[in-house]
């Protein structure tokens, strides 16, 4: 029973569209705070392998959308 409602809740989540806002919310905090640190300070190149190795299935437009989130993000924190 416990198997039918894990292969149920795959292929719903495997029916929707990827949305990169929502897999970074739902990262553990240390994840989040990596990914900011390998945008802010040590570079875009990082950030852009670190995203890649998480998500294989973000493209270059998931890409920019996530460091302008987290840029805006940066902003109203300061």
């Amino acid at each position: 029973m416990a198997l039918a409602l894990n292969i149920k809740e795959l292929l719903k989540s495997a029916e929707q569209p990827f949305n990169v806002i929502e897999e970074f919310s739902a990262l553990s905090p240390k994840r989040k705070v990596l990914l900011c640190d390998h945008l802010f300070v040590h570079g875009r190149s990082s950030f852009e392998n670190t995203v890649r190795l998480l998500w294989p299935e973000a493209s270059a437009h998931d890409l920019k959308r996530l460091a302008g989130f987290l840029s805006a993000l940066k902003k109203k924190a300061h």
